[in-house]
């Protein structure tokens, strides 16, 4: 049974994905622009000769005929980066993509020439579509700390899912101070991110630039989590759950996680649903980002 924290987590995430009442065997399909209800027992149900339909509060759900579900495919951006912002000369900034789909969205940051945009590691902030049957909802963050020469840069975040791509563009705008800004001084500055001590130059704070911020995946199946994370030195990926408590193999053998932070949970159960946050920490600093991982039946 779900408790009232994983009721709430579900009605605030307004994901589309496809649904199972658990224990009912029965599968109901969302579509993609409709939100997630706050509980799927709460729902009342009629039937027809094409299928079941649920309704609730936020609208209505069908089941495929024969009871089967259709699993709909879909990208689309669910939070997109400003579309022209400012960046002071020699200050380290972020811009923030959040694109979600079926199956789970390749996500990526390229600049106005078409190539991968983060310099350090071009797999910073690229998911790969490994798992079909799942729905995500993807976060991606692009640091900026290159200084440009350029008047300004374009920065595009793509999403692609089922042969599908979206993509929504940010013109960065490269200014020596705030006193330069002229012509720009309507455009949004971007806020810098917190200046290291000149002692540690050479060093970077643990920074969080890709996870899920929320997924839907069959019962049974290995659930990859991702957690990139840029920092110097690298930082230490480290996985709690919702008790603040470390996962992993010696926990639980299901729960393993690999050198570069995934977090793999091998043969998913209803008892899995639940937040899992993932700690990035290097000697300058500490980041945070939490994924709600919803276990469901498949067909």
């Amino acid at each position: 049974m779900m408790n009232v924290k994983h009721l709430l987590m579900l009605a605030v995430c307004l994901l589309p994905a496809l649904l199972v009442t658990p224990g009912s065997g029965r599968a109901v399909v969302l579509d993609p622009d409709t939100a997630l209800g706050a509980s799927a027992s709460a729902s009342s149900s009629s039937s027809s000769s094409s299928g079941t339909v649920v309704s609730s509060a936020e609208g209505s759900v069908r089941a495929g005929d024969g009871g089967r579900a259709i699993r709909p495919t879909f990208v689309k951006i669910t939070a997109a980066p400003p579309a022209r912002v400012a960046q002071i000369r020699g200050t380290t900034v972020e811009l923030e993509c959040e694109i979600m789909g079926s199956p789970t969205p390749t996500v990526q940051w390229v600049h106005g020439s078409g190539q991968t945009a983060d310099w350090e590691d071009i797999s910073v902030n690229v998911i790969s579509e490994d798992t079909p049957t799942s729905v995500a909802r993807v976060v991606t963050r692009l640091v900026i700390d290159r200084a440009s020469r350029a008047s300004q840069t374009t920065f595009t975040c793509i999403g692609r899912a089922a042969g599908q791509e979206v993509s929504s563009s940010t013109v960065v705008y490269h200014v020596d101070s705030v006193a330069h800004l002229g012509n720009y001084s309507d455009v949004p500055l971007l806020r810098p991110v917190a200046a290291v001590d000149t002692m540690f130059k050479n060093l970077k704070g643990a920074r969080i630039t890709l996870h899920y911020k929320t997924l839907f995946e069959n019962m049974g199946s290995t659930v990859v989590l991702p957690c990139k994370a840029v920092g110097r030195p690298l930082p230490e990926i480290t996985w709690l759950n919702e008790e603040g408590n470390v996962v992993g193999s010696l926990q639980d053998a299901r729960f393993r996680t690999l050198p570069t932070g995934e977090l793999i949970i091998t043969g998913l159960r209803w008892a899995d649903m639940g937040s899992y946050t993932c700690v990035a920490k290097n000697v300058l600093a500490k980041d945070e980002s939490e994924t709600f991982v919803y276990p469901i039946r498949p067909n």
